[in-house]
C-alpha cells in the first residue's frame, strides 16, 4: 500500500502548492514563462502516475498489443495519450486559446475511446447524451453574438465533452468500484470545461479561476488513477 503515500504527495503537490502559485501569477504578464511551466508541471503529475501504472503492467505482461489490466481495463494507453495531449493543451492555452482548445478536444476523444473499451454506449448513456446536447444547445444559444464565428467550434466541443460525460457516468454501474474514478474524472473535467466556457463567453466571470482549475486538475488526476490504482492493487 506504499503507493497511496505517493498518491497523497502528488495530490498535495498539485492542488496545494503548484495550483495556488499559478493562481497568484495568472494575471501577471511578466511571469508568462513561469506560468506555462507551472501548468505543464500540474498536468505532468497525472501523466507520471498513468505511465507508472502502464509500465508496471507491461513489466508483468510483456504484451503491448494486449494491454489489459487484471481488473478488465483495456487499452490504458488511451488515457496516457489523452493526458499527454491535455498537458500540451494546457501550455498552448496560455499562448493561443483556440489552438489549446483543439488539443483539449483531441484529449477528450482519447478519453471517449478509453471509456468505450471499458464500458458501453447503452440506452441510459444515449438518453444522457441527448439531454446533455439539448442543454448545451440552449446554453450556447444565449451567447451566439459573443461567440461569433467560433459558435460551431463551441458546439462540436460541447458535444464531445457531453459524450465523455454520458459514457463516464455509467461506468460505476458496469465496472463496480473500479468505475468510480473514471466517472468522477469525467464529471469534474466536463464541469470545469463548462465553467471555463461560461467565463469566456458570458462577458463576466461567474466562476473563479481556482474553482474551475481545481476541478480540472483533480479530474485529470482521477483519470490517471483509474489506471494506476487497479494495476497496483492487482499486481
Amino acid at each position: 500500500m506504499y503507493y497511496f503515500a505517493y498518491i497523497a504527495v502528488g495530490a498535495v503537490l498539485m492542488e496545494f502548492l503548484l495550483l495556488p502559485i499559478y493562481i497568484r501569477l495568472k494575471h501577471r504578464q511578466k511571469y508568462a514563462p513561469l506560468k506555462i511551466f507551472l501548468k505543464g508541471c500540474m498536468t505532468l503529475i497525472p501523466v507520471i502516475f498513468c505511465a507508472w501504472g502502464i509500465l508496471k503492467l507491461y513489466s508483468s505482461t510483456k504484451d503491448w498489443h494486449g494491454l489489459v489490466t487484471p481488473t478488465g481495463f483495456k487499452t490504458s494507453l488511451f488515457v496516457l495519450l489523452g493526458l499527454a495531449i491535455c498537458m500540451v493543451a494546457d501550455v498552448l492555452l496560455v499562448i493561443n486559446f483556440p489552438v489549446g482548445m483543439m488539443f483539449f478536444l483531441a484529449g477528450h476523444i482519447c478519453y471517449i475511446l478509453y471509456f468505450l473499451t471499458i464500458g458501453t454506449f447503452n440506452p441510459v448513456s444515449i438518453a444522457l447524451f441527448v439531454i446533455g446536447v439539448a442543454f448545451a444547445y440552449r446554453y450556447y444559444s444565449r451567447f451566439k453574438e459573443a461567440m461569433g464565428k467560433l459558435l460551431p467550434a463551441y458546439y462540436i466541443y460541447g458535444i464531445t465533452i457531453i459524450t465523455t460525460l454520458s459514457l463516464g457516468l455509467m461506468l460505476p454501474f458496469e465496472l463496480g468500484p473500479y468505475g468510480i474514478l473514471p466517472a468522477l474524472a469525467a464529471c469534474l473535467t466536463v464541469i470545469s470545461d463548462f465553467m471555463l466556457a461560461a467565463n469566456r463567453i458570458s462577458g463576466r466571470k461567474p466562476w473563479s479561476d481556482l474553482m474551475y482549475l481545481s476541478y480540472y486538475f483533480t479530474g485529470q488526476f482521477f483519470m490517471s488513477l483509474s489506471v494506476f490504482i487497479p494495476v497496483m492493487l492487482n499486481l
